[in-house]
């Protein structure tokens, strides 16, 4: 081999590691796609069903791999309205453990009421492998307490409560270990670093863990999150950390004069639908765009308030 056909093939290979998966696809993996959508919050938002009604009507006509709900679908009790929407559509369909998900309700009761393998739990499909973690813990006296009918208002928020326990930690270390597919993160809280604050308290230990599944060759590609209802994107450590916007509104806290109070709610659904496009070593986002409805915040308003959208991005990501 002359040392052009050397440089040549070595950068090629470079060039695979640098698509991640692309270049070691399992056979029948080229495109997989889902639906995704958070923050229904069937409960507090009055037409919590007209927007998820919207979201399952798009996915059956889509016809996706798949579809996820990142959590807070409702808030315990009118879980059995908003199911009767979301069992509607034909394929199959994953649900994230949200905070308010269980202010009314146990952990047991939502796992059930959704048909959840579990609280935490993982699944291949298409060649790639998907994990949905629980991160509704918060400690007291040291101990960490699943959020149970509200019970996580008694901690400090971005403090000690949101928390991924020590024992889910195990298990994701040793889930992650146990595949060597491409693998996607569904959260309902952030593990990256977000603008308002309040992510996970102890994401760093979950990205450490990340960091040790990518050792040998990128394995964790995506994490995709809800809770914060906004419109973010962050790529730490070779991983993409995608925030998807809030169905309904964005909750502002500093004030009470929007369309719903403290709701600046948008007129339209927001939701998206994900290709992982592993001919092109691309992941896909095709979000939707709407409009707040009035009064819209303004800069002044409360600090971030200039970082609102009543969107979800369209993004095009490497993997």
């Amino acid at each position: 081999m002359n040392r052009r056909t050397f440089i040549t093939g070595l950068s090629a290979g470079i060039g695979c590691l640098a698509l991640h998966i692309s270049c070691k696809k399992e056979a029948g993996a080229k495109k997989l796609s889902f639906g995704i959508i958070s923050d229904v919050h069937q409960d507090l938002q009055a037409d919590a069903v007209r927007r998820l009604q919207t979201f399952i009507d798009e996915a059956n006509k889509r016809k996706p791999d798949f579809i996820v709900q990142l959590g807070d679908l409702s808030h315990g009790e009118g879980l059995h309205t908003i199911k009767a929407v979301w069992e509607q559509f034909s394929g199959k369909k994953y649900s994230v453990m949200g905070n308010h998900d269980t202010d009314h309700a146990t952990k047991e009761q939502v796992v059930q009421g959704l048909n959840m393998p579990s609280k935490y739990y993982s699944y291949d499909l298409g060649g790639v492998h998907f994990v949905v973690l629980d991160l509704n813990y918060f400690l007291k006296e040291g101990q960490y307490i699943d959020n149970d009918h509200g019970n996580y208002f008694q901690a400090t928020m971005g403090v000690d409560r949101d928390l991924i326990s020590p024992e889910e930690l195990e298990w994701l270390r040793k889930d992650l270990a146990s595949t060597q597919k491409p693998t996607i993160v569904f959260s309902h809280q952030a593990l990256n670093d977000t603008w308002q604050g309040n992510a996970c308290p102890n994401r760093k230990e979950v990205r450490a863990i990340f960091r040790e599944a990518n050792q040998d060759k990128p394995k964790v590609i995506a994490c995709f999150c809800g809770h914060h209802h906004v419109d973010e994107y962050q790529e730490i450590e070779g991983v993409h950390y995608i925030h998807i916007n809030s169905a309904a509104y964005f909750w502002a806290e500093a004030s009470d004069k929007y369309s719903n109070g403290h709701m600046i709610e948008y007129k339209d659904s927001l939701y998206a639908f994900v290709t992982l496009d592993f001919d092109k070593g691309q992941l896909l986002v095709e979000g939707t765009k709407s409009e707040f409805l009035p009064p819209a915040p303004q800069p002044a308003d409360f600090e971030g308030a200039d970082k609102v959208y009543p969107y979800i991005s369209n993004r095009t990501l490497k993997i």
